[in-house]
C-alpha cells in the first residue's frame, strides 16, 4: 500500500547515519516549510486547527519511537517534545546509542525539545495529546504527570496499567480533570476486522475465529516476553481482546463457557529466562481458545508469537461452515512488508507489520479531537473499555494456565 512506501522509508532515513540522516532532515524541514507556505495563502484565509503532540518514551526501537515517526508526517500535528526518561538522563544512561544521538539533533534543529521528565517543559496552554508509550509499570506515573502539565487529551498504550486498581484510580482522575483519554488498540481500526464483525453482526448466530500471528522466531520469544512481561493476553491478544468487547459484547461476567485446545501446536506455554535481570518468567508462545457468553454468541481467539506475518479472521454459519475469510494483508502487500522485514533498520517487526493500524488510529484520534467527538468515534476504546479488556485477560490467563497446567 502508499502508506508503506511513504512512512517505512521515512524511517529508512531515521535510523541510517550520515547522508542519509542528513537527507531525510532536509525533506521533513521541507515538509514543515511547505505546510507554513500553504497556511499563510491568501487563498486559505480560515487558520487549520492543528494538535500540539508530546511523545513520552522514545528509545531506540520502541513504540514511542515509531509514534513518532508516524506523527512528524501527519498533518495538522505539531509534535512539541518529546520526553524520554532513561536515554535523555545523563546519570542512567551516560552514553546513549549513536542512532538516538542523531534523533536529539534533528529533534533539535526542528525546535522540538527534548526531556528526561515532562516538568522540564512548560505547562500546556492549549489543546496537547500526550502520547505515553512507556513500559507498562511506568505508565500510570507519566499518566499523572501529563495531566498534571494540563494535557487536554491521553493516548495510552496498551495495558495501560499492570493493574486494574491502577486503570480504575486513572480513568477517576482524568474524569475529574476533564481528560479525553485514548487507548492504543489498533487492531480496531484494521480494515479486516472491521469487516469480519460487520458481517458476523448481519447473519444471525455467526462464529468468528480470530487468528493474531507474529513473526518472532524461538530464539526471540524469550526477548519479547522479556520485554512484555504483563504477559500474551494484556499484550499481543488483549488486541483482538478488545474487538471482542467493544464489538461482540463479550465480557468476562458473560461468560457461559470457555474451552482452551490443549493441543501443543495450538497453545503452548514456556518458561523463558530474562537475562536482564536473571529472573525466570512463564508465558504463553501460542495459545487457542473458543468463548460463549450467555446469549449464545461464540467466538475463537488465537495468537500466535512464530503463526507468520498474516494474520486473518473467518466467519462462520451456526453448523461451522466457513462463510468469508478477511486477511490483514493481500499477498502483494504481504511481499512488500516482507521485503522491508528484510532490511536492517531500527524498528520492531511488527511495528512495520501493523503500520497501517497504527496509523489509522492516530488518524482516527486526531480527527476526534479536533472536531470534538470524543472517544466514542468509531474504532477508538476508552480506558473504561480497557478496564473491561483486562478483566477479560485475566479470566482468560487464568482459564488458559488452569487448563494447561493440568495437562502437564
Amino acid at each position: 500500500k502508499t502508506f508503506y512506501v511513504l512512512v517505512l522509508t521515512s524511517m529508512i532515513f531515521l535510523v541510517a547515519l550520515g547522508a542519509q540522516i542528513g537527507v531525510w532532515f532536509r525533506q521533513m524541514k521541507q515538509t514543515q516549510l511547505n505546510k507554513t507556505e500553504d497556511a499563510s495563502k491568501e487563498t486559505e484565509p480560515v487558520k487549520e486547527k492543528t494538535l500540539d503532540v508530546i511523545i513520552v518514551g522514545c528509545g531506540p526501537k520502541s513504540v514511542g519511537w515509531f509514534h513518532l515517526m508516524q506523527f512528524l508526517d501527519m498533518p495538522n500535528i505539531n509534535v512539541r517534545a518529546i520526553v524520554e526518561p532513561f536515554y535523555l538522563d545523563k546519570k542512567r544512561c551516560p552514553y546513549p546509542p549513536q542512532t538516538f544521538v542523531d534523533l536529539v539533533m534533528m529533534m533539535d534543529e526542528m525546535g522540538i525539545r527534548c526531556v528526561y521528565h515532562i516538568s522540564q517543559l512548560e505547562l500546556f496552554q492549549q489543546q496537547t495529546l500526550c502520547v505515553i508509550a512507556g513500559r507498562t509499570h511506568d505508565n500510570p506515573k507519566f499518566f499523572r504527570e501529563c495531566i498534571g502539565m494540563n494535557a487536554s487529551h491521553i493516548y495510552l498504550e496498551a495495558p495501560g496499567a499492570p493493574s486494574t486498581e491502577q486503570l480504575e484510580d486513572m480513568n477517576r482522575l482524568a474524569e475529574t480533570r476533564g481528560v479525553e483519554v485514548y487507548m492504543g488498540y489498533q487492531r480496531l481500526c484494521s480494515s479486516y476486522i472491521e469487516e469480519a464483525v460487520s458481517l458476523s453482526r448481519s447473519i444471525p448466530k455467526s462464529h468468528v475465529f480470530f487468528c493474531h500471528n507474529e513473526t518472532y522466531h524461538s530464539n526471540e520469544i524469550p526477548l519479547v516476553v522479556g520485554r512484555y512481561p504483563e504477559g500474551m493476553l494484556r499484550s499481543m491478544a488483549a488486541q483482538e481482546l478488545a474487538v471482542l468487547v467493544t464489538k461482540l459484547g463479550v465480557k468476562a461476567e458473560e461468560i457461559k463457557s470457555f474451552k482452551v485446545n490443549t493441543n501443543r501446536l495450538f497453545s503452548e506455554k514456556q518458561t523463558f529466562y530474562n537475562k536482564s535481570n536473571g529472573k525466570e518468567l512463564a508465558d504463553f508462545a501460542r495459545v487457542a481458545f473458543k468463548i460463549t457468553i450467555k446469549n449464545g454468541r461464540s467466538v475463537s481467539v488465537m495468537a500466535d508469537r512464530s503463526g507468520g506475518l498474516v494474520s486473518f479472521a473467518v466467519v462462520k454459519s451456526y453448523t461451522g461452515q466457513e462463510i468469508k475469510r478477511f486477511e490483514s494483508h493481500s499477498e502483494e502487500e504481504a511481499s512488500l512488508v516482507h521485503d522491508e522485514l528484510s532490511e536492517d533498520k531500527e524498528i520492531m517487526q511488527q511495528f512495520t507489520i501493523e503500520s497501517e493500524e497504527y496509523l489509522e488510529l492516530k488518524n482516527r484520534v486526531v480527527k476526534s479531537i479536533l472536531n470534538g467527538y470524543g472517544n466514542k468515534y468509531s474504532g477508538l476504546v476508552s480506558i473504561q473499555n480497557a478496564i473491561d479488556v483486562m478483566i477479560l485477560a485475566d479470566y482468560c490467563t487464568a482459564e488458559i494456565n488452569a487448563k494447561l497446567d493440568g495437562e502437564s
